[in-house]
């Protein structure tokens, strides 16, 4: 487990970097997201009149739990901040193109989209599906309903015995 982050933090790194790049970030809010699974952060902006207005940053809580390394949340903050910085100084939505990268590098993170490569693997659990003779895995899988199919139209393969299946975490 690592260090959980608190709100205040988050703000105080987004806050600090803004100062540190001369581009002050303190009015947009920052929100803490229990609904974001497959996004760590994102920075939320409206158009209006041609104009680029922020709205808000937004981190996942799985993000700031514990769960990740500190390099790594505060890698997606200023990921963050650089989005922020690249979309609001030039009033036009950079995404992840070469302008943007090069914010990332003044920043000193990496201009990769994603931070996958710094991950920890997240074990889930799931099925454990098992020939009911040898006791050889057969498959696993994340969804009862798929197990149920499995066990109602499948042998197993070693044995062309009944498959069972026991709750684990992969």
């Amino acid at each position: 487990m690592y260090k959980k982050w608190e709100l205040e933090e988050v703000r105080s790194l987004l806050v600090k970097t803004g100062d540190a790049f001369d581009f002050d970030c303190r009015e947009v809010p920052v929100e803490i997201s229990t609904r974001m699974e497959k996004t760590m952060g994102s920075f939320l902006f409206r158009e209006k009149e041609g104009k680029i207005i922020p709205h808000s940053f937004r981190f996942s809580e799985v993000l700031l739990s514990g769960v990740y390394d500190e390099n790594v949340v505060s890698s997606v903050i200023i990921h963050e901040y650089a989005h922020f910085y690249a979309n609001v100084k030039t009033q036009e939505n950079h995404m992840h193109d070469a302008y943007f990268k090069s914010i990332c590098k003044r920043l000193r993170i990496s201009s990769e989209t994603y931070f996958r490569q710094l991950l920890p693997e997240i074990k889930k659990k799931g099925y454990i599906l098992v020939c009911s003779k040898c006791g050889q895995k057969v498959a696993e899988r994340r969804k009862i309903d798929s197990v149920d199919k499995i066990l109602r139209m499948k042998i197993s393969g070693c044995c062309q015995a009944k498959i069972k299946y026991k709750e684990g975490i992969f």
